[in-house]
């Protein structure tokens, strides 16, 4: 079933985007890491199913398939899918290490208003460990980037359909010509984090500016990022350089600004591909799957 893939690194898209639930992780689909190993204790019959040489167990058939309440055939769909989407991962070197994990784990924790220790213990509260929520994590992190990076690389529109979007939505293109901001700026990004998600907090470290911006002095990709910012969101957080971070708060917008074709170009082929991004993933793992070497060793 060719949508299986794309639903896969959808769902696990999806979930870590709904960080402010942060038991998400318990609920995540299975992976390669989180499925379980073909040791001595758990082979029920050995090896059924190769991908690339990678290992399908029957345990892991039988597990998911009693797990989730589908037909084993289903159960093998969803596993070689899952080792394919791995591989992939691996191939472009797709990678999450601990600090990253960290880093999202804290930011997780402040978006619930939670210390990281209050995060911790929420997480043994829900029977999860703080080793097992980060491998549930980083795989969620690892497909949220692999999906990206084929949505980039997709090529999902020609010249002409770029244009012809651009004429019949060019209300979707004007934008302030200035931007009325907060500056927050911090020497600690985890600091900053703090702030951000939680603006009545005063916190020592983070200082707050406000700035009034003129998008037609700024570099044109950030330029463009403060276009598309709507009043009251945060832009991301940027390093300013001389080891300070910053993120703009948008309180107001004015003026008319109409970008040009070359300008709006980045944000049509964004738009378009968000628009077929189920399709698109679908034929990027039909695809790998035709070439992938898949054997059945056992039923």
């Amino acid at each position: 079933m060719p949508a299986l893939y794309s639903r896969i690194l959808l769902t696990a898209s999806l979930m870590l985007c709904a960080s402010s639930s942060f038991i998400y992780a318990k609920d995540s689909p299975p992976s390669t890491q989180d499925t379980p190993k073909a040791s001595a204790q758990n082979i029920v019959g050995g090896i059924a199913i190769k991908v690339n040489n990678d290992p399908i167990t029957l345990y892991e058939i039988q597990s998911l398939s009693a797990k989730q309440h589908i037909s084993k055939t289903k159960a093998q769909e969803i596993l070689i899918a899952n080792r394919l989407k791995d591989q992939e991962i691996k191939r472009l070197n797709i990678v999450a290490d601990d600090m990253r994990l960290e880093q999202e784990m804290e930011s997780i924790a402040a978006q619930n208003n939670l210390s990281y220790q209050q995060f911790i213990q929420a997480l043994y509260q829900q029977g999860l460990t703080p080793e097992s929520y980060k491998a549930k994590l980083k795989d969620q992190i690892q497909t949220r980037e692999l999906m990206r990076n084929i949505l980039l690389s997709a090529d999902t529109a020609s010249e002409e359909t770029m244009r012809k979007y651009y004429d019949t939505h060019k209300n979707e293109f004007i934008t302030a010509d200035q931007v009325q901001t907060i500056r927050y700026s911090s020497k600690d990004p985890k600091l900053l984090e703090r702030a951000i998600a939680n603006t009545t907090l005063t916190l020592n470290g983070v200082e707050k500016t406000p700035e009034k911006l003129k998008l037609n002095t700024l570099n044109p990709q950030i330029a463009q990022m403060f276009a598309q910012l709507q009043k009251g969101q945060f832009s991301p957080i940027l390093d300013a350089g001389n080891g300070s971070y910053v993120a703009f708060l948008v309180q107001e917008k004015s003026g008319d600004n109409a970008m040009s074709f070359e300008e709006a170009k980045p944000i049509i082929a964004q738009k378009l591909a968000q628009d077929h991004q189920e399709q698109i993933l679908s034929e990027y793992f039909e695809k790998i799957k035709q070439k992938a070497h898949i054997e059945y060793v056992r039923q």
